[in-house]
């Protein structure tokens, strides 16, 4: 094993990144309708995502970035990234959430990558669009294109996280751990699972 693979929301961080900017910027009631719209099937993850960034159009970027830095980290995150780097593990975020969380925990923790989603700014605002880098459904294809250059495999990676985004994950790495799984489906498909407010537990 030479890689951990941390999903953010609701593992590293107390919090769904999307829904928690919904609620400081009063537009959670339209966010959580196209939330209900993408899980009966009726829209797109893609166009889940950008009805989102629509609504955060022309917001600048540093009023977003303070908010971010709000989200509670989830106890002993920041210890367990720096134990496993100093184990020599290389430590990579893979995140259906927002790039600014993972860009977040990049500066004050360090990691070795983050790939997650990208709300468009131009010329400090946002422009109301999204680069959708990582969706609902494609996490280990994701992870695929960034072990390439790495030159490891699925069975040299350990995935930790919680919710249904990591299973097609869980399937193919060599070891998965769901950490306070939000349903027994993710359980059901993991190597282990911690039930913990600590995630040193997963050491």
């Amino acid at each position: 094993m030479k890689l951990v693979v941390f999903d953010v929301d609701g593992t590293l961080v107390r919090a769904h990144s999307w829904q928690f900017l919904h609620e400081a910027l009063g537009t959670w009631s339209k966010g959580k309708r196209y939330f209900e719209l993408f899980f009966t099937g009726r829209i797109t993850y893609d166009e889940w995502a950008q009805l989102d960034a629509l609504l955060w159009r022309g917001l600048p970027l540093g009023q977003v970035k303070r908010i971010i830095k709000t989200i509670p980290y989830t106890y002993g995150a920041k210890e367990t990234i720096s134990t496993l780097k100093e184990k020599g593990f290389r430590v990579f975020l893979l995140s259906a959430g927002l790039s600014l969380v993972a860009e977040r925990i990049n500066e004050e923790v360090g990691v070795d990558g983050y790939l997650a989603n990208d709300l468009i700014v131009k010329d400090g605002f946002l422009t109301g669009e999204v680069k959708v880098n990582v969706s609902f459904y494609n996490k280990d294809e994701a992870l695929s294109r960034v072990l390439l250059k790495w030159n490891l495999k699925m069975k040299n990676c350990i995935s930790v996280g919680d919710d249904p985004t990591l299973i097609p994950l869980f399937k193919k790495v060599g070891l998965s751990i769901a950490f306070n799984p939000v349903d027994e489906d993710i359980a059901r498909h993991a190597n282990a699972v911690v039930k913990s407010k600590d995630l040193r537990h997963i050491l």
